[in-house]
């Protein structure tokens, strides 16, 4: 049977169907794992490190799809101090890269997501046991409601927090403008900014719906940690955008630095 699926994936199948089995393996193996961690998650529901858990379950199976990573700087996450982590966000594939570095450098963190993704099925479920925060974007009193629970719930538990500022994904040689939010929380809990910048997928994963494209390629995605921006002393008034459009700076500049290198034995088929 291994024989016969090796065969497939080598010389029979293309990259559209290629990337429909991958992408489909992708989903069904996150759905499957937030059903079977979801008793255990269930003994201490809402904690964060409960994230870490998943990481633990999951990296040994996502290296079945053939990406590989390159953490650079990572030492800036092992400081266990509260933070507001930034990173830019291509795809649902991010969340492997997320996986991959959780375990081992994030540990105690929760992530900010949209409202609408705890209505996907078990992975929804599993991620509110998990900790996650929903925020409904579309109401702006509630969004604000939301964001002052989780200021003080970062004060109170030095938790750390993930949040893509971008709002979407985004695949574009150049980031989206930043939503102002992770920034504002920053500046009023008084805690830095972590930035994480991924290297562009676009070589070796894209799933572009406009013109057709699919395919979803071995390779190695670098994931650049850069130096923590203090907010102490800051404030909204004086701040808020100088900080947000300086982050974004920085890590667009990194942005287009970094690299995704593909196989060496994909570059000549």
């Amino acid at each position: 049977m291994i024989i016969i699926i090796y065969l497939l994936i080598q010389y029979v199948l293309d990259e559209r169907q290629l990337f429909k089995l991958k992408y489909a393996f992708y989903v069904t193996i996150v759905m499957l794992v937030a059903i079977i961690v979801q008793p255990i998650f269930v003994l201490r529901p809402r904690n964060p490190l409960n994230i870490r858990l998943a990481s633990i379950v999951l990296n040994p199976i996502f290296r079945l799809l053939n990406l590989k990573y390159r953490v650079e700087n990572a030492q800036v996450l092992d400081d266990d101090k509260t933070c507001i982590i930034v990173a830019n966000h291509q795809s649902s594939i991010d969340f492997i890269g997320m996986m991959h570095i959780w375990s081992e450098h994030i540990r105690y963190c929760t992530i900010l997501a949209k409202k609408e993704l705890i209505w996907v099925g078990p992975f929804g479920i599993t991620s509110w046991l998990a900790g996650v925060e929903f925020i409904d974007r579309k109401n702006r009193q509630q969004s604000s409601e939301t964001m002052s629970y989780i200021m003080k719930k970062i004060q109170n538990k030095s938790l750390r927090l993930w949040i893509f500022p971008e709002g979407t994904r985004n695949m574009n040689e150049t980031f989206l403008p930043f939503k102002l939010g992770a920034f504002r929380l920053a500046i009023e809990a008084q805690v830095p900014i972590v930035p994480i910048v991924f290297s562009s997928y676009k070589s070796i994963y894209n799933a572009d719906k406009s013109n057709n494209t699919y395919y979803w390629r071995p390779g190695c995605i670098t994931i650049k940690c850069l130096e923590p921006i203090n907010t102490t002393g800051m404030t909204l008034e004086n701040d808020l955008q100088r900080l947000t459009e300086m982050t974004r700076k920085r890590m667009l500049d990194e942005y287009l630095t970094i690299q995704t290198t593909m196989d060496e034995d994909k570059k000549g088929k």
